[in-house]
């Protein structure tokens, strides 16, 4: 999932710093509670440590029934999607369902390794993969593209 839309309303904040809109906010949790009814909500986050991301994290596990675990990984700010599969490579295949949670243009590149899909992504884009097979889970060839939630389909 790429974070909730962000504000640019305080020039005094780095990139790193910048919160959500209202607008974020609420579509965080429109995609937490369309995750939840559709079966599909993580019980991982792996998150950019930006505020943005935390915040966008923040109001999905809200969102959702139950306890889910959030790990913030600094490396994920503005990774490449090259850089986040070598993150995720090193970090080892979660044992429970997972969401990368993190920033364009990395999260768009990954969308299109999975899927085989070019996409805008926008904001608050969240791509929903099922495990196919036991090949590397890393491997596109491991996953079978199940949805694609995008906020403005939520309003």
């Amino acid at each position: 999932m790429r974070h909730a839309k962000s504000s640019w309303d305080d020039d005094s904040l780095s990139d790193h710093e910048r919160p959500l809109n209202a607008r974020g906010e609420r579509a965080a949790t429109a995609v937490g509670a369309a995750l939840t009814a559709r079966g599909l909500a993580p019980d991982i986050i792996w998150s950019s440590d930006a505020t943005r991301t935390r915040l966008t994290a923040l109001r999905l596990i809200r969102a959702i029934p139950g306890a889910q675990q959030v790990e913030y990984i600094s490396e994920f700010y503005h990774a490449s999607a090259q850089n986040v599969l070598e993150i995720c490579e090193q970090r080892g295949e979660a044992d429970k369902p997972l969401m990368l949670l993190g920033h364009n243009p990395g999260w768009g590149a990954l969308h299109h390794h999975f899927t085989g899909q070019f996409h805008n992504y926008p904001t608050g884009a969240c791509t929903v993969l099922s495990r196919k097979n036991d090949g590397h889970w890393l491997s596109s060839e491991s996953w079978t593209f199940t949805d694609l939630i995008l906020p403005r389909e939520l309003e």
